[in-house]
């Protein structure tokens, strides 16, 4: 029984591509208050607050964005990892760590890899059995990039979280923006990787449903019901 994934799939891309451009606004905003707190001149006070409430809103758009990208993204990989699982019976792990494991520590630092990068081969592995002429178009490469940036990114993430709470002193909190900007640059590629990672797969995964429908499986386009054979 298979689950379409097509849907969860435009969410990821919509919400990542939206990330992608609140980056883009905090780099700004970020370039604009560590250019204000390196200023010879100084700043008065109205500009420290113009500044603050700036940054806070930016900082709280941002932060809700990045709850629904871990949100729609671990609804999709679930899924993604459930369909191979009605197909290929020897898989590495069960369909529950493909969500489990981002909340496990020390285990969210590989499983999730370990997890995408099975559906990429497995996936093209069971196609290419099924058709002959299947030519392979997933590159396990870029699963390889994703993650490098996401563990990069979310190691700034926190780093810069710390710093911000705790910064008091002009030099404190100049140092946490220089942490904002380089975890920012580092996001602003992740999410263009994670919006290829998950178009490519999601094109190999329809085949995988064209296969299934012709193997006398009946496909159903809403996403909360699932393929059930016609016997």
């Amino acid at each position: 029984m298979l689950k379409n994934n097509n849907q969860r799939a435009k969410n990821i891309i919509t919400i990542f591509s939206i990330l992608f451009v609140l980056n883009v606004i905090a780099i700004i905003s970020d370039l604009l208050q560590y250019s204000m707190l390196n200023s010879i001149e100084g700043f008065t006070l109205e500009e420290a607050e113009l500044n603050d409430s700036r940054q806070r809103i930016v900082s709280i758009i941002t932060f809700g964005i990045y709850i629904l990208c871990y949100i729609f993204f671990i609804l999709w990989f679930r899924r993604a990892y459930y369909n191979l699982h009605q197909v290929v019976k020897h898989l590495e792990h069960t369909e529950g760590w493909a969500a489990g494991a981002w909340f496990v520590p020390i285990l969210n630092l590989f499983r999730p890899y370990q997890i995408m990068r099975e559906l990429y081969i497995e996936t093209e592995n069971y196609i290419c059995k099924v058709k002959s002429d299947y030519k392979k178009k997933l590159n396990v490469t870029f699963v390889g990039i994703w993650w490098t940036l996401w563990i990069i990114a979310s190691f700034l993430e926190r780093i810069g979280m710390r710093l911000n709470m705790d910064a008091e002193t002009l030099e404190e909190i100049t140092r946490a923006t220089k942490i904002n900007l380089a975890n920012e640059f580092f996001t602003i590629p992740l999410c263009l990787i994670i919006i290829k990672v998950i178009k490519d797969y999601n094109n190999v995964e329809r085949e995988l449903f064209e296969i299934e429908k012709n193997k006398n499986l009946e496909v159903s386009d809403n996403p909360n019901e699932v393929i059930t054979t016609t016997d």
